[in-house]
């Protein structure tokens, strides 16, 4: 989810105009000022948060300097809107909690980084308070398998239930926002992490092990998916980095 999180140093006046290929959410510490766009600036003071989605040129400027936390990362199954959105942290201050949190661990494992990332995204979905139910609704689900993907108890059924509209109805719905059925999102979620335990942990960890802290406490059924989407077998999965490390 996060591909990186940086934080400029205090009193920068100005940040180039740049784009990215991923989704950036900016979180200001100090300063006032505007972020730039070519369609529109974004005024920004202490606990400011800008969500910029991909592509789009953006610099921050300042007369008096600023410093932000900037966490970088793929959040298009999330995040569902084409154009910067700007928002404010609450008096608790706990989206720079969150965004301190993931820059002071940003090199810690992923898992505890994804937690993380996906109680700054859940934070930040609140704040948005989308005018579109449905879509709410999505996001809740979404942020709610994220937080629970690799536990082996989790029902989807139960999830889309407590969305309040029909199960059969919520499903397709959520096709339609995110491209991929609940199931598929759920197993795609899964097999990342565990491609990314077999790279880390691969010489550490057996498979069993690794499948089973993906949410998949029968092998072979934890095979089969990883081959689905990878082309080739966990273990094949792992003698291949094993050769290229």
């Amino acid at each position: 989810m996060i591909a990186h999180v940086s934080c400029t140093e205090d009193g920068v006046k100005s940040y180039p105009a740049h784009k990215h290929n991923c989704w950036e959410i900016m979180l200001y510490l100090s300063g006032e000022g505007y972020l730039y766009t070519p369609k529109q600036n974004y005024l920004f003071k202490p606990g400011t948060i800008i969500i910029v989605p991909p592509k789009i040129i953006h610099g921050s400027v300042s007369k008096t300097g600023f410093k932000n936390i900037s966490i970088a990362g793929n959040f298009e199954n999330i995040l569902l809107f084409n154009n910067p959105i700007s928002i404010q942290d609450n008096e608790n201050s706990e989206g720079k909690i969150l965004a301190s949190l993931l820059y002071n661990n940003s090199h810690n494992n992923s898992k505890y980084i994804n937690d993380l990332a996906t109680a700054y995204i859940s934070f930040i979905l609140q704040k948005l308070q989308l005018e579109n139910s449905v879509s709410l609704s999505i996001s809740k689900i979404i942020c709610e398998i994220a937080e629970n993907a690799y536990d082996c108890n989790i029902k989807l059924s139960e999830v889309l239930n407590r969305s309040g509209y029909a199960e059969d109805y919520i499903r397709q719905q959520f096709k339609k926002v995110t491209g991929t059925r609940p199931t598929e999102f759920l197993t795609k979620m899964r097999i990342k992490r565990a491609c990314l335990l077999i790279e880390i942990y691969g010489s550490v960890l057996s498979l069993n092990q690794i499948a089973e802290q993906c949410g998949y406490m029968d092998y072979i059924y934890f095979s089969k998916k990883f081959k689905l989407y990878t082309g080739i077998s966990p273990n094949e999965y792992r003698k291949k980095i094993s050769v290229k490390n």
